[in-house]
């Protein structure tokens, strides 16, 4: 029983050895995915309270006269 029992140890540990290396290189994928290396350096600079907030600037517009004559007309070309 002894000998049946550590052959199946050594059958069972030679199947898990060859699937280590998978393991690990999903594993690395996964981590690789859900933190990836562009955001390794940066921190996060945003601050409770002490910078203010950026306000834009209203764009003023403006109409631009064009070169159409004032009749209400279709276009010509259509």
């Amino acid at each position: 029983m002894y000998i049946i029992l550590g052959l199946a140890l050594i059958g069972v540990a030679a199947q898990a050895a060859k699937l280590i290396v998978p393991i690990v290189v999903f594993g690395v994928i996964f981590l690789l995915y859900k933190f990836p290396p562009n955001t390794w350096g940066k921190r996060n600079r945003r601050t409770s309270g002490s910078a203010r907030p950026r306000r834009s600037k209203n764009a003023s517009f403006r109409v631009i006269d064009g070169n159409k004559d004032g009749s209400d007309e279709p276009p010509k070309y259509h």
